[in-house]
């Protein structure tokens, strides 16, 4: 059985590093991140996994700040690959569904780029940070993750709206297209990401979201794709 490749999606993006580790070879050590139990590069250094590789951590730093990262195709690669390996028939689960969720994340200090006013409902509070807009498919028996945006909600206002850091990105780079999406509100989003997860060949009789969704433009937008969302 032919193994997926990391080598297939750097391969039709512009992203590239003219000299040291192969882009493989570090997009394959932070995949693995989550099998060793640590969430940073930071973390993964003071592991005992760290013995591993040669690595340095500018290496694995300088790929994670390069705009021309393919997040979003590793991600769709590495799901699509794993849906051919436990469902080689493609079969559609009576309870498969595509899950959306949006999480606040609490970041410390205003000076991040895009940093906004976020309210986080399990805790009941406005707070400095960022919603993640999460996407999953749940087949009948496994949650895959298949997309995620970052969004800003209410900007800092005053003289905390113009001290937090930019960075150019050029434009159509994968960097320069979270920027944007970063802006938007969450529907917009919510909405291309099932098109692009029926587009990449994922099926499923349900799209699973919380109140905050369930708008009657969200559903009506939703139910004519691929017939019998």
């Amino acid at each position: 059985m032919q193994t997926f490749k990391l080598h297939s999606i750097v391969r039709h993006t512009r992203f590239e590093k003219p000299e040291g580790y192969a882009v493989t070879e570090i997009l394959a050590l932070l995949i693995m991140f989550p099998l060793m139990m640590v969430s940073s590069v930071n973390s993964f250094f003071r592991s005992e996994f760290h013995a591993i590789t040669t690595m340095k951590k500018d290496a694995l730093y300088r790929l994670k700040n390069n705009e021309w990262a393919p997040w979003r195709a590793v991600l769709y690669g590495i799901a699509s690959r794993f849906q051919k390996i436990v469902n080689p028939n493609q079969i559609v689960a009576a309870n498969s569904a595509f899950i959306l969720d949006d999480t606040a994340d609490r970041r410390v200090g205003r000076h991040r780029e895009n940093v906004s006013y976020v309210f986080d409902p399990m805790i009941g509070k406005t707070l400095w940070g960022f919603k993640h807009l999460v996407w999953g498919f749940f087949d009948g028996t496994t949650f895959i993750p298949l997309d995620f945006s970052i969004h800003a909600e209410q900007r800092l206002r005053g003289r905390k709206r113009r001290e937090p850091y930019r960075k150019t990105c050029q434009p159509g780079s994968p960097g320069a297209i979270r920027r944007q999406e970063c802006a938007e509100d969450k529907i917009t989003p919510a909405i291309a990401r099932v098109k692009r997860a029926v587009k990449h060949g994922f099926q499923a009789h349900y799209v699973l979201a919380d109140s905050g969704f369930g708008s009657q433009g969200f559903i009506q937008a939703i139910r004519p794709i691929k017939k019998g969302l």
